[in-house]
């Protein structure tokens, strides 16, 4: 049976059913009632809202202290309190290397080799640490009170820079175009984004990352595969479960979906994952980790992935292939492809864009670059940042009055349709314009990879 996954790689034409700008009458109908229901539910307190519930066996608390159920991540907890201040308080009670010679900590099902030793300053170094004072961002402002943010703030705050339709129709997708169940799932995002405060780790940027992570080079996005999707390289034996507190893990790769959000633009509106798991050791593996990302994947990050390549398998790494399979949908299941060779790795990434030491041209080679001086001033622009604000909160407003008339007009074609697509590039653009003023830079607006105008410039790694 012809998997179309992997088929778009041999025809060169990437899947597009169901995608925006490619929807069925259908389809668009059903984009058009989730609008209906999701516009319905704006005046509602984002209060009421749950998260979905994370699996068992990963890194975090569980259930809120207050009781209400909704279960958070590992990743930072919502706080009016800065990273420097959250990390001073959360230290004491970090997980670290054993020191008394116990089995608890990281590694292959959570445990630890049982080593001891004292606990290097790396463990919990930060990138902030060794940047200079002028490259960070100024102190985080919350432009909402938590407590009162309505669901119509927080879905304006999540789609950030995307085309608001494309962000609803990957949650349809994601429930086989049942509206209800997507607008569901919608929501739950929603409040797990609150929770965790993606827009203060949108804001923050790299400072409040583990410096070891981002220097060892486990992952980063480089340049696009055959079909125009950004490809983001995962070297599987440099990570070290031990190297950092568990919960850093988790913080980096939230950093890492949030950068890929911004390489993401029409038409490519998926990513693919090239795991070159060469030489891995059950040292390297962390399964409360791998849990905790494929639930961030499946639920808040939803057809974001278009292809995994698993490049030079070992008996280890197929061993946990088959307790992972039965956890992955189907559908993600089917965009995994094992290969054993590196002219296998050429059928879906050309050579000129493939690091050496997979066998390409490209002679990319890993460095991380410190944040520079001055290269978050625009974030201390408190008039400039108002007036982006304010831009863009008025083109929110007038893309939700125009698409409230369109949800329950049913022809395509018309008048109101093209004043509703004029409006969403708008604020498209109100977004772009706004995001210097609230988003630190990252590694690949360094590298010049992520234009000032948000352009990408692959040809720049």
């Amino acid at each position: 049976m012809t998997n179309p996954v992997l088929e778009q790689y041999t025809t060169g034409k990437p899947i597009v059913e169901g995608a925006f700008g490619h929807l069925t009458p259908e389809q668009t109908e059903l984009l058009q009632a989730m609008w209906a229901k999701l516009i319905d539910s704006f005046d509602k307190s984002a209060d009421e809202l749950t998260s979905a519930p994370m699996p068992e066996d990963t890194i975090g608390d569980g259930a809120n202290k207050d009781g209400s159920g909704a279960h958070r991540s590992s990743s930072a907890p919502a706080s009016g309190r800065s990273s420097r201040q959250r990390r001073a308080a959360a230290a004491p009670s970090s997980p670290a290397p054993s020191t008394n010679g116990s089995s608890t900590g990281s590694g292959w099902f959570g445990w630890g080799s049982g080593t001891k030793h004292a606990e290097p300053v790396e463990y919990r170094q930060l990138v902030q640490d060794v940047a200079s004072e002028e490259s960070q961002p100024p102190e985080f402002v919350d432009h909402h009170e938590k407590q009162k943010q309505s669901i119509r703030e927080a879905f304006w705050d999540a789609v950030l820079c995307d085309h608001p339709d494309v962000l609803l129709l990957r949650f349809l997708r994601a429930r086989k175009w049942h509206v209800d169940d997507a607008v569901d799932m919608l929501l739950k995002c929603l409040r797990w984004r609150i929770d965790e405060e993606l827009d203060r780790v949108v804001w923050e940027g790299e400072g409040p990352l583990n410096l070891g992570l981002m220097r060892r080079g486990i992952a980063a996005v480089h340049k696009t595969d055959r079909i125009g999707q950004p490809v983001i390289h995962m070297i599987v034996r440099l990570n070290d479960p031990k190297a950092q507190p568990p919960e850093e893990m988790v913080k980096y790769t939230v950093y890492l979906m949030e950068v890929a959000r911004v390489v993401l633009h029409p038409p490519a509106e998926k990513i693919s994952m090239l795991f070159d798991v060469t030489d891995i050791s059950l040292s390297n593996v962390d399964w409360s980790f791998i849990r905790t990302f494929l639930h961030y994947l499946e639920h808040y990050y939803p057809e974001c992935l278009g292809l995994v390549l698993i490049y030079n398998a070992s008996w280890l790494f197929n061993g946990l292939w088959k307790l992972i399979r039965p956890m992955l949908d189907p559908v993600v299941a089917s965009k995994v492809h094992f290969l054993g060779s590196m002219e296998e790795i050429k059928q879906f990434v050309d050579p000129k864009n493939l690091p050496k030491h997979l066998g390409g041209t490209d002679d990319f080679a890993y460095e991380y670059p410190l944040p520079q001086p001055g290269e978050n001033s625009a974030m201390r622009d408190s008039v400039g940042r108002q007036a982006a604000l304010d831009k863009r909160a008025a083109a929110c407003q007038k893309l939700e009055e125009i698409t409230r008339k369109w949800a329950l007009e049913n022809s395509e074609g018309s008048e109101l349709e093209r004043e509703r697509e004029q409006a969403a590039n708008d604020l498209v653009s109100a977004s772009k314009d706004l995001d210097r003023f609230v988003r630190a830079r990252n590694m690949y607006h360094r590298l010049g990879v992520i234009g000032e105008d948000m352009a990408l410039r692959w040809d720049k790694q």
